[in-house]
């Protein structure tokens, strides 16, 4: 689905379809979403027998006007393995976890974890409630991480916060819970 476009004294204007009568001039509105992947990139160690160590980092993958583009973008990054690299001239790789889509204000719309070669997404919150239930469960996975990481039990409290994250991606900003479910709803209907 395109959005309808006006031209008003030789500027074109996109009419959002996430807020009514609202028009966005065109430039803005392809841009108003970015897309970051979470995950870690590998480098290779001083000496070459040790092999490579992975370093948590966040890589941008692009901006886009739609939700559902920003799903579309993200999965193709993840389904073939593209992810720029080329201003760490060191990196040999890196391993995604968790697609993050958030608006020009910084707003969470939609969260995914990456399976394999897709991307789960991340079913955001319909009520105070549930999302009061989801920021406990949130912060009971960090303490647990926190607990093990205390114990030295480094890949059991990686795994948690990962589990933590994914979580508290269903923490959408309140503007976009609807928005985000019907792409999610969208997505699930193509592939069906």
């Amino acid at each position: 689905m395109q959005p309808k476009t006006h031209v008003v004294d030789g500027v074109t204007f996109v009419a959002t379809p996430y807020r009514a009568g609202t028009l966005i001039r065109e430039d803005v509105f392809w841009r108003q979403f970015t897309v970051t992947c979470q995950g870690y990139v590998g480098y290779p160690e001083d000496d070459p027998i040790y092999g490579t160590y992975w370093m948590p980092s966040v890589l941008e993958l692009g901006q886009r006007g739609l939700i559902e583009d920003a799903m579309a973008l993200a999965l193709a990054c993840v389904s073939e393995d593209e992810f720029d690299l080329n201003s760490d001239t060191d990196a040999v790789g890196f391993r995604p976890e968790l697609i993050l889509v958030r608006d020009s204000l910084d707003r969470l719309v939609l969260t995914g974890q990456v399976w394999g070669a897709g991307i789960r997404w991340s079913e955001p919150v319909t009520s105070n409630e549930e999302a009061a239930a989801v920021a406990n469960q949130v912060d009971d996975l960090s303490g647990e991480a926190s607990y093990e990481a205390g114990w030295d039990n480094y890949s059991t409290a990686e795994g948690l916060r990962l589990r933590a994250r994914v979580l508290a991606g269903r923490l959408v900003d309140p503007f976009w819970q609807a928005h985000a479910r019907r792409a999610i709803q969208a997505v699930v209907a193509a592939v069906a």
